[in-house]
């Protein structure tokens, strides 16, 4: 009954929100709203997919952060080949890349005339950013760059006065944005480091557009807290009308959270509202290591990989997928290949197609009961709106029921699973344990069916059914686990009901998860658009 009443609290304050939308054309009570974005955001939303490239000192020296202390010398790719990276994106149907320049070590993947802690100064003194962007014109890509604000390494970075080194900032951002070409958008991360007035974001933003007037400009961790513009808001709590906490920005970004289904868009800046789409970053690696390790990581699976371009890339939102070149310069073969597998899957292989859309998830906010459940960890939370909420059974084995309500066709259910996180001594790679070992799904048409006996769920599951079947209720029955199982989403829909974006073009509807055998353009029309850090 618990789970009852807060599934219809979530359904009440939707609709509300729905309606004040649609009587006040913006986001309610919360001052006069900007009505459209530009021609370079809503080309940023077209683009929608594209590649992060982690390199640097911190790939030679098995961290992921590193002090500024590491010897320029232990940078030595003995294979370099940039043009394998690019290439590769444009294979695995990428439509831009974004390049770490400098990470908050300092150090500089290209030879900065404001510093020698870069490549020039290293003993292989390719400038990678000159051959990243020389490759993305060839395959036709678009640049996007990472700049770190935080500088380990760089003295001017803690002087007195902040302008010191908010003119470094500006002279290296100068080099990066007159020297290679068309940069689609810059990255800035790290603004933890100081107060955020000493960022000088306004100026910064200026210099940027005065060089590229088209180059989109966001600052990790964008949105704060109502109570709390300084704290850190996450993706998963987002209201319409949150305070950005750094301004101007084009869009928001919170690595490595997911938005949810129903990610608002608007959100404020003194008296005004900005319309703000989200960039999801998500590591390719199964360890969620952004820089390469020398020990070879398992790719995620490409069930989990499926769902989450479907879920990231809808209602106007767009996603980069990390895959870092390791320390001989090149990106590993069992990614490249996991990630054409995601390809194929999409039908996107070399760009073959436009970026598919998700079908109808008919299990949003539906009546679900459980057999047990955790407290706080209830029944409902396995079919809201959020990948980062989820269901606790109470013991090892439980069954969860949700209720379509009325005759539903289905032939497709996806189910993630909520593992346990434990952290490798680097402090950022993480390894996540699975439960489940044993499940079946059982459909009710009148009566109730066995439909699917399956072992282990893991991060994700799709479970593709031969033929459509008719009926009103689904349950998942956890047969044996290891220990009271997560469940953060189950996911029903028809591979026969359509395509559709989620909540871009009507702010109520409940679309979600896809099969790959039908694809859609990405609609034009409407365009708008970690607590801690782990990049």
């Amino acid at each position: 009954m618990i789970a009852y009443f807060s599934h219809m609290t979530k359904i009440v304050k939707l609709l509300i929100s729905a309606l004040l939308l649609l009587l006040h054309g913006g986001p309610s009570g919360v001052g006069q709203a900007q009505p459209e974005l530009s021609q370079a955001q809503q080309n940023q939303v077209k683009r929608g997919y594209g590649m992060f490239i982690h390199f640097g000192l911190n790939t030679f020296n098995e961290t992921e952060w590193s002090d500024g202390t590491l010897p320029v010398s232990s940078y030595n790719p003995d294979q370099l080949d940039c043009d394998q990276w690019i290439k590769t994106a444009r294979e695995a149907g990428f439509r831009y890349v974004i390049l770490i320049t400098k990470h908050h070590d300092g150090f500089c993947l290209w030879d900065s005339k404001y510093t020698d802690y870069d490549v020039g100064a290293s003993p292989v003194k390719t400038d990678i950013v000159g051959e990243v962007a020389k490759a993305c014109k060839k395959y036709g890509l678009e640049l996007g760059l990472y700049y770190s604000l935080w500088d380990r390494h760089e003295p001017s970075h803690k002087s007195a006065d902040p302008q010191d080194y908010v003119d470094y900032m500006k002279n290296q951002l100068s080099e990066l944005l007159t020297n290679y070409g068309t940069v689609a958008e810059i990255w800035f991360d790290g603004a933890w480091a100081k107060k955020s007035a000493e960022w000088h974001v306004e100026e910064i933003y200026n210099h940027i557009k005065k060089l590229q007037p088209d180059c989109l400009v966001t600052i990790n961790h964008t949105i704060g807290k109502r109570d709390n513009i300084n704290a850190i808001g996450q993706p998963k709590d987002f209201q319409e009308g949150d305070p950005i906490r750094f301004f101007p920005v084009d869009f928001r970004t919170k690595d490595p959270n997911l938005a949810r289904w129903d990610d608002p868009k608007w959100y404020r800046y003194g008296e005004k509202n900005y319309r703000l789409i989200f960039e999801h970053t998500l590591c390719l690696s199964d360890y969620w290591n952004w820089f390469q390790k020398k020990a070879m990581i398992p790719a995620r699976p490409v069930d989990e990989l499926e769902e989450l371009f479907y879920w990231c890339t809808a209602n106007d939102n767009i996603l980069i997928i990390n895959i870092p070149p390791d320390e001989h310069g090149l990106l590993r073969e069992h990614e490249r290949l996991r990630i054409f597998e995601l390809a194929d899957r999409l039908g996107i292989r070399n760009q073959a197609g436009p970026l598919p859309v998700g079908y109808k998830n008919l299990s949003f906010l539906k009546p679900v009961t459980a057999t047990s459940a955790d407290s706080i960890f209830i029944a409902a939370n396995a079919v809201d709106y959020s990948l980062e909420t989820w269901w606790k059974a109470g013991r090892d084995t439980a069954t969860i029921e949700i209720d379509l309500g009325v005759a539903t066709n289905i032939d497709r259910i996806t189910i993630f699973e909520k593992g346990v996180e434990r952290s490798l001594p680097d402090g950022f790679t993480t390894l996540v344990d699975f439960f489940v070992r044993k499940y079946s799904l059982e459909w009710f048409d009148g009566k109730w069916k066995t439909i699917y006996q399956g072992d282990s769920i893991g991060r994700c599951r799709i479970i593709r059914l031969p033929e459509p079947l008719s009926g009103s209720k689904l349950r998942l029955k956890i047969l044996a686990s290891g220990q009271p199982p997560g469940i953060c989403h189950i996911g029903v829909a028809s591979s026969l009901s359509g395509k559709v974006m989620g909540f871009k073009l009507n702010p109520i509807s409940v679309s979600g998860f896809s099969d790959s055998a039908r694809q859609v353009p990405v609609s034009q029309s409407g365009l708008s658009d970690p607590a801690n850090d782990t990049n």
